[in-house]
């Protein structure tokens, strides 16, 4: 029997119950890590694009533009544009509400993997728990205090893998929540600019009047 194995029966079933956590831990970390990659844009090329568009009252190519697979940075710019003739106040609102909209988006599924980083832990002291009272009653039980080290040891050793087990999910499982934290601080950080760059510009350059046809066409 190789070491991982022996060691994963040596624990008993909850060990198996901890590894599954950190399975769906690493699934949810995946995901995420993924759709983040997805919702990565280059804000600055984008916005640029935009200006081009708009400067020549083009503003079905900009919100296509905005369309076009670039994340939420791109829904941010969008929400924006839709409503430039509507005023500064207007267009402040809709990118900050296109935000709000956002974040939670962001956060889907972030409160299991800090769940599983606190469950873990506990599962395997519970295990290390079991394994205790085990060994208590072998020494419990008539002529206990005659019972010899090696045959509590298979017990000692599977209270310490449970919370070996535990303690290993938890840490794994914390480190990918702030690894995912950390991205979901950046695209925040960058819908923020986004927002306060199409806002500016839109602002500083009013909607002209022949560009209505065009708005409420979308």
């Amino acid at each position: 029997m190789s070491f991982l194995p022996k060691l994963l029966h040596d624990g008993g079933p909850l060990v198996y119950v901890i590894l599954a956590f950190g399975a769906l831990a690493f699934l949810l970390f995946l995901e995420r890590s993924l759709y983040f990659l997805r919702a990565k844009v280059d804000t600055q090329e984008l916005f640029h694009g935009l200006m081009n568009h708009l400067r020549n009252n083009n503003l079905k190519e900009a919100i296509a533009n905005c369309d076009n697979k670039t994340g939420m940075v791109g829904e941010v710019f969008r929400s924006a544009i839709v409503r430039w003739e509507d005023g500064p106040e207007a267009i402040h609102k809709s990118a900050e509400e296109s935000i709000r909209l956002n974040i939670p988006k962001l956060e889907n599924n972030m409160k299991l993997l800090a769940s599983i980083s606190n469950i873990a832990p506990v599962i395997g002291l519970l295990g290390t728990l079991f394994w205790m009272i085990k060994i208590f009653e072998k020494l419990g039980h008539p002529g206990g205090q005659f019972v010899a080290t090696v045959a509590l040891a298979g017990e000692m050793k599977g209270a310490l893998v449970c919370t070996a087990a535990g303690l290993i999910v938890a840490l794994a499982a914390q480190l990918f929540y702030f690894l995912l934290l950390e991205q979901i601080d950046r695209i925040v950080l960058e819908m923020n600019k986004a927002a306060s760059e199409i806002c500016y510009f839109l602002c500083s350059n009013p909607a002209r009047k022949d560009e209505a046809g065009e708005k409420q066409a979308e």
